[in-house]
C-alpha cells in the first residue's frame, strides 16, 4: 500500500485549488457496503465501489482515476479495518478535508482469532469482515442513516425509516439463521481464509481456518488438519473466490467424501449472500 502516498502527493501537487465535494457521489470501499448503503439512500445518491468484487481487498491499490474521483466525493464509507482503507483515509483527510468519512468499525470490539479487543487501528491477525455479522450490519444501517442525514438534513426522517425497515429485514434473516442452524450435528466448520469470525461468534459456531495469518499451511500442518477434520466428521471446506483455494481443495480431497464449497464474502447483494451462506452451512454442519 506504499504506492498510495506518492500517488496522492502527485494529485495534490497538480491541483491549483482545494477539491470541492461532488454533489451526489458517495464512495464505499467494498461491494457489500454498497448494498447496505443503498438500503438507506434515496434515488439521488450515486454510490461507487473502490474494490472490484473479484479482487481481494488485502492486495488492492486504488487507481489514480479512483483517487481523483474519491477526493471530490461527498463522502467515503469504509470498514476501517483493511490496510488500504486506513492508508487511504489518512491521505484523504489531508487533501480533501470536506469529504465526510464514516469508519464503520468505530465502537466495535473487533475480533482476533475468536477473541475481542479494543479497536485502535489495524492489528496483525484482526479479522476485518465485520459486515458478515447481521447484528453489526443492522447497526451499520443506522450509522449510515446518520451520515445521509448530515449530507441532506431535510430527508432525515426518510433515512431513518429506511434504516428501521432494513433492520427488520435483518431481524428476519437472524431468525432464519438461528432456526436453520439450531440442532445441527456439529458446530465446527472448516474454511480456507478466515472470514467468518463475527458470524461464528454471533451463532455459537467454531471456525477452523486452513490458512494462518494469510499463509497457506505447510505439508505437516495440512496432514494434521486433515486428521483433525476427519476425526470431527467434517467433510466440506469453504473457500473464498478472491484468494487461493489450493490448500482448501487439497484438504477437501483428502477427506472421505470431502468437497470444497465456494463462499464469496464480497458479493454485492449482502442479504441474498447471507441466506446462501446459511443454507450452505446448514448442509455442512449436518453431513
Amino acid at each position: 500500500m506504499k504506492r498510495i502516498i506518492p500517488i496522492l502527493a502527485l494529485l495534490l501537487a497538480g491541483c491549483g485549488h482545494t477539491p470541492q465535494p461532488a454533489e451526489e457521489t458517495v464512495f464505499v470501499s467494498i461491494a457489500p457496503l454498497k448494498y447496505i448503503a443503498e438500503q438507506i439512500a434515496d434515488s439521488g445518491t450515486r454510490i461507487e465501489v473502490l474494490v472490484p468484487e473479484t479482487t481481494s481487498p488485502e492486495s488492492y491499490e486504488p487507481t489514480v482515476q479512483q483517487i481523483k474521483a474519491l477526493v471530490e466525493a461527498r463522502a467515503y464509507i469504509s470498514t476501517g479495518l483493511i490496510d488500504f482503507e486506513q492508508a487511504l483515509a489518512g491521505k484523504i483527510r489531508e487533501i480533501a478535508p470536506d469529504t465526510k468519512m464514516l469508519d464503520l468499525s468505530e465502537g466495535i470490539a473487533v475480533l482476533e482469532n475468536g477473541s475481542s479487543h479494543d479497536h485502535s487501528g489495524h492489528r496483525h491477525g484482526t479479522d476485518p469482515h465485520i459486515w458478515l455479522s447481521p447484528a453489526i450490519v443492522s447497526d451499520m444501517g443506522h450509522r449510515i442513516a446518520d451520515l445521509w442525514t448530515a449530507l441532506r438534513p431535510d430527508s432525515a426522517a426518510l433515512y431513518h425509516r429506511r434504516a428501521d425497515r432494513f433492520a427488520e429485514r435483518i431481524d428476519s434473516l437472524d431468525r432464519y439463521i438461528r432456526r436453520s442452524l439450531s440442532g445441527a450435528k456439529r458446530t465446527d466448520f472448516a474454511i480456507g481464509h478466515t472470514s467468518l469470525t463475527y458470524f461464528a461468534a454471533d451463532y455459537g459456531l467454531g471456525q477452523i481456518a486452513i490458512e494462518a495469518d494469510g499463509k497457506e499451511p505447510s505439508v505437516k500442518t495440512m496432514k494434521r488438519l486433515v486428521d483433525s477434520l476427519q476425526r470431527s466428521g467434517i467433510k466440506a471446506v469453504l473457500f473464498q473466490r478472491q484468494t487461493s483455494d489450493a490448500a482448501a481443495r487439497t484438504i477437501a480431497r483428502e477427506l472421505p467424501g470431502g468437497r470444497a464449497v465456494e463462499f464469496d464474502p464480497l458479493a454485492e447483494n449482502w442479504l441474498e449472500n447471507m441466506y446462501r451462506l446459511t443454507d450452505s452451512l446448514q448442509v455442512i454442519l449436518n453431513e
